[in-house]
């Protein structure tokens, strides 16, 4: 059974219900809820690693039968929704409502007083919490009596533990019905690879600096979602501390079959395609090598290779490892030339078609959805002229209609814009604005004849 999802009176949602594919992509004009959407899906399914930190923090803490509550996690997941939303206090009659496809349901909505918000969990959800504090309470209970004292002790004692979260994560996963890292790429990233070359203090807590303090101390106040994406860039740029071609030879050495040697030489190919160089990490700083010598640190490269550079090697890294994921990117297209909107979908279809993933697109370009319809044409076509139509469109990149939906979010409603009969996004929908341009310069042209 799919994940669903459902908001009600919500920023700028007014009612909308979704089915979580394998591939969603989201258009409509500026605050039409692209985001608002996104960010839901992204805050249901990760509570999942949420709660598994939680029980990992509480067994360490002294007072674990006192401090791990459902309670306190319900808690720390009304923080987390505040942190990525902000204040949802204007929204008197919201509700936000999530499916996992395995029977549990998951609500937030605003609190009866309407100064806060509530967030429910269901039996299930009860049910389940509670069995997994029981066995973490026996074997924390068990062991906080004992003194250890040899080191075959102490290996059995962790071997007792790490079996216990093994045991933790995989019923989390089963209980969210999702086993995929979760990864969200917001908006404005080239702010970050800017500022990262920077002499800023990127201040990563909750509290809000005055302009006055913001211009004394050059600190940098970021959301809860771009932190996250700070991180794992942060955590990813060691990687890219020796040479890119040497990186990637190593990667087709070592993948083991022909088939993903494939894959990973394709993935390559479209990132220096769209990046025009080799990314680089060294001595704490970035570049981009264009060969022949020739080089830029990053925060002098282009707008767009500033926007794109952590969207490609951030899916080339999950491509390498062969990484199940849920991902999240947020205007895929900004600051780039048509022909590089094409390749990054490219690059995210090799992605989807790998390991079970999920990628969820906002966006507000018509050649993003031409993209998608290429690749969705090809695989229809495909099941009789494979070997014809893989000389077109790798096969690779093939995406299954099945797998895919489309919405355009428009006065506070979304409608899918998929053609059920045919597997393609409709294409009246695709540029609406070229239409509009046209029947102007078409009016201008007659009122010309009229003279």
């Amino acid at each position: 059974m799919s994940q669903k999802l459902s908001i009600h009176q919500f920023g700028p949602i007014s009612h909308i219900e979704i089915e979580v594919k394998d591939l969603l992509i989201f258009i409509g004009s500026q605050a039409s809820g692209k985001s608002t959407v996104s960010k839901a899906i992204f805050f249901f399914k990760s509570l999942r690693d949420d709660l598994t930190s939680y029980l990992y923090q509480c067994y360490n803490q002294q007072n674990f039968e006192h401090s791990v509550t459902k309670t306190n996690f319900v808690k720390r997941a009304k923080q987390k929704f505040l942190k990525i939303y902000g204040s949802v206090l204007q929204f008197p009659d919201m509700q936000l409502t999530y499916q996992y496809g395995n029977g549990m349901k998951m609500i937030v909505k605003t609190a009866a007083n309407g100064r806060y918000i509530d967030i429910i969990f269901d039996d299930y959800f009860r049910k389940k919490f509670r069995e997994l504090v029981h066995n973490s309470q026996q074997l924390h209970e068990q062991l906080k009596h004992q003194s250890f004292f040899s080191s075959r002790e102490i290996s059995a004692i962790k071997a007792q533990e790490n079996a216990l979260f093994e045991r933790i994560t995989n019923e989390l996963t089963l209980l969210f019905n999702d086993e995929r890292d979760l990864l969200f790429l917001p908006a404005g990233r080239s702010l970050i690879t800017i500022l990262s070359q920077q002499r800023y203090n990127i201040d990563m807590g909750d509290d809000f600096t005055s302009g006055d303090d913001l211009q004394a101390d050059k600190s940098i106040k970021l959301d809860y979602l771009m932190q996250s994406f700070i991180q794992r860039i942060d955590n990813a740029k060691p990687i890219f501390n020796q040479n890119f071609t040497d990186l990637m030879a190593a990667a087709i050495a070592n993948s083991g079959n022909a088939e993903k040697q494939r894959v990973i030489q394709l993935a390559e190919n479209i990132v220096n395609s769209i990046l025009k160089g080799a990314y680089r990490y060294q001595n704490g700083m970035e570049r981009i090598d264009f060969g022949n010598g020739q080089s830029t640190l990053i925060n002098f490269a282009s707008p767009g290779q500033q926007e794109v550079v952590w969207i490609l090697l951030l899916i080339l890294l999950l491509i390498l490892n062969q990484r199940q994921v849920f991902l999240v990117i947020e205007e895929p297209e900004a600051h780039l030339f048509p022909v590089a909107q094409k390749q990054i979908i490219d690059l995210i279809a090799l992605l989807a078609n790998q390991t079970d993933n999920q990628v969820v697109l906002t966006t507000h370009s018509p050649y993003i959805l031409s993209s998608f319809n290429n690749l969705l044409y090809a695989h229809k076509l495909g099941a009789e002229k494979a070997e014809k139509i893989s000389q077109v469109v790798d096969r690779f990149l093939w995406l299954d209609s099945n797998r895919l939906d489309a919405y355009m979010l428009a006065e506070g409603n979304a409608r899918s814009i998929m053609d059920p009969e045919i597997g393609l996004i409709e294409s009246a929908e695709i540029d609406k604005a070229s239409e509009i341009i046209v029947d102007i310069f078409n009016q201008l042209f007659e009122l010309e004849d009229e003279a």
